[in-house]
């Protein structure tokens, strides 16, 4: 058995990184950027105003005081998109607006709300200093420097940072099919109603959310029932996909067949078990593909509803990053301190649901309630998890514990 280290390291070195797409920068949103982005040229590509006032040479104010006002003359206008022709006369200003270029010969902008404009005259009893207002050529981004590092994760900050350098294409990491199928006689559709022995199949839509927010592409392949001929079909069609996951039928019960039949069709096994609650019955390989010159790395989750979610986040999404070129790591964790007392009885690695929220500046943790894997409600209420080491038997209310956001 492998503990969740073990398994996460091997999953890592198993999985390739994606090819490189271009596509419109529309299109880019959510995904991974594959190569540095640079700028062609500043940003802003001139000086410009970063309000509406007045451009003027600060010197002409230097005796300005708000009893003793000077005067200059308005010798014209300029606004966003425009250029003022010719320079600022000593003794004068020029009404700008936000955005528009800095005029030659003026070397500040006062604010409209402090100044007076009467009869093509300007009062201004303030001094004035030099760069007041004034957004410099190359303030935000220099000719050369890297805006976007490869392996960022497309948000919309970096769609307008994109833009503003005219990345209309960008080169991205390639989105990967994910086939999932789900197993079991018991599983009826989510419009059906269950009768005895039987539940609707949750686990469909737990992975379909999990697979897009990890920047995969789901592809549902169905239900298999517990018949090797249907699951092996099934499964043959999943290989065909970038990346293949299975819920349920991974353990030892008697219509347990995902293992034989994964291996049937040259799935090689990395492992199977890991030392973790809930998901110990996991299953990782890989399927190679000579004539599509393509690994698949395959994922057997347990079909517990709680189960298959976790180990789809501590080992279905790193795996994913990778191959998305995030590099394996996405999850976010932290230190809070526990509410009330947690006990386990076994050396596995703990996943517990639970909710965090800040107290007076720091962060505090509780369950939420039963940590049963059939359980879904303890993941729609967690908006983190409690990772309890494997030595750690018993942690006492007020010590830190670690948790991963979700």
């Amino acid at each position: 058995m492998k503990s969740a280290d073990e398994a996460r390291t091997i999953i890592l070195e198993s999985v390739p990184v994606q090819p490189v797409d271009v596509i419109p920068l529309l299109q880019a949103h959510h995904r991974v950027l594959a190569e540095d982005a640079t700028a062609g040229q500043d940003v802003p590509s001139f000086d410009n105003s970063s309000m509406d006032g007045y451009a003027l040479r600060a010197a002409d104010t230097a005796s300005a005081t708000s009893g003793k006002p000077i005067t200059l003359q308005l010798a014209g206008e300029v606004s966003a998109g425009n250029v003022f022709t010719g320079a600022v006369p000593v003794g004068a200003a020029v009404r700008i607006m936000t955005g528009a270029p800095i005029p030659a010969g003026a070397d500040a902008v006062v604010e409209q709300e402090v100044v007076t404009a009467r009869n093509g005259s300007l009062q201004v009893g303030i001094l004035v200093s030099a760069g007041r207002n004034i957004r410099k050529r190359g303030e935000d981004i220099r000719t050369g420097s890297v805006v976007v590092q490869r392996g960022t994760h497309i948000q919309a900050a970096h769609l307008g940072a994109l833009a503003s350098i005219g990345k209309a294409q960008v080169a991205v990491f390639h989105s990967p099919s994910v086939g999932f199928l789900t197993t079991g006689n018991e599983l009826v559709e989510v419009e059906q109603t269950p009768q005895p022995g039987q539940i609707r199949n949750s686990n469909a839509y737990s992975l379909l959310g999990l697979i897009r927010e990890s920047g995969g592409e789901p592809v549902n392949l169905g239900v298999a029932r517990d018949d090797e001929r249907e699951l092996g079909e099934k499964l043959r069609r999943g290989l065909e996909h970038d990346v293949l996951i299975t819920s349920g039928g991974v353990s030892v019960g008697t219509y347990d067949y995902v293992l034989k039949t994964l291996e049937q069709l040259g799935v090689e096994r990395k492992f199977w078990k890991v030392n973790i609650k809930p998901g110990m019955p996991l299953f990782f390989g890989v399927h190679r593909s000579p004539e599509r010159k393509k690994v698949v790395p395959v994922f057997g989750l347990p079909g517990n509803p709680v189960s298959t979610m976790v180990t789809f986040l501590q080992f279905v999404r790193p795996a994913i990053d990778k191959m998305v070129g995030r590099g394996g790591e996405s999850s976010f964790r932290l230190r809070a301190r526990l509410e009330t007392d947690f006990q386990k009885k076994d050396t596995k690695r703990h996943f517990t649901r639970g909710v965090v929220r800040n107290e007076h500046g720091a962060l505090v943790v509780r369950t939420t309630g039963t940590q049963s894997s059939g359980a879904l409600t303890s993941m729609a209420k967690a908006n983190c998890l409690l990772i309890v080491p494997e030595d750690r038997m018993e942690i006492h209310a007020g010590e830190e514990v670690e948790i991963e956001l979700l």
